[in-house]
């Protein structure tokens, strides 16, 4: 496995590198962590600090020799090193051997339920970037510590940020929405009148007044 197995990926899935500027550039977020990245290093090309997860044996012998660091360097649109750690295993399992509040920002894309599994380990007012392959979107829309924050829409090789009319996006074509254990059951996402590439959530440092408390902080 050599720094190539990165190039290739994106060759394969196309560049994210377009979509995390512009995440990072709206929510000015430092520290990442990536459950489920598989060989997407792209996140290291504009955050100088990423965590990564997987349990796939082709991104740990990536990951855990000095392929992605060599690869990032290549790439990288800040002037420090960059910084990437990688935790092999299930992510369920190992983010919870992870410090508590120390990233400011969480990627969720094509790898299951993961905004239940990071929000301890986000910081106050952390954020959520997730797409919907895996009901992920709809999850955080239905759980009371999130709250949408930008729609993600993608045309022409560009993303896009909408932050106005929230309130049309994650409506389902066949209501009423799914419950969580509906949306566990099908493991993919719905259909949504509105639908964008990706969602940008924030993170609440306490549930909204008339929703009971999930967590003490």
């Amino acid at each position: 496995m050599t720094p190539h197995a990165f190039t290739d990926y994106i060759a394969h899935i196309g560049d994210r590198t377009p979509l995390y500027t512009a995440v990072a550039e709206y929510t000015g977020a430092r520290r990442v962590i990536y459950p489920g990245s598989y060989l997407d290093l792209a996140p290291s090309y504009v955050w100088d600090d990423v965590t990564y997860l997987d349990s796939d044996h082709r991104a740990q012998r990536a990951f855990t020799r000095t392929h992605a660091i060599e690869a990032a360097r290549a790439r990288k649109r800040y002037s420090g090193e960059p910084r990437i750690n990688f935790h092999p295993g299930d992510y369920t399992q190992t983010l919870r051997e992870l410090p508590t509040a120390a990233w400011d920002l969480a990627i969720s894309l094509y790898a299951g339920p993961i905004s239940e599994h990071v929000k301890e380990l986000l910081r106050p007012h952390g954020w959520l970037l997730a797409n919907n392959s895996h009901a992920d979107a709809g999850l955080a829309h239905l759980d009371p510590d999130y709250q949408l924050a930008a729609a993600i829409q993608h045309r022409n090789s560009r993303y896009t940020l909408t932050t106005t009319d929230l309130d049309r996006y994650l409506q389902p074509r066949r209501p009423p929405h799914p419950t969580r254990d509906q949306l566990h059951a099908i493991g993919r996402g719905i259909a949504y009148t509105h639908p964008a590439a990706a969602y940008l959530f924030r993170y609440r440092t306490a549930p909204p007044q008339d929703q009971p408390s999930r967590h003490a902080h």
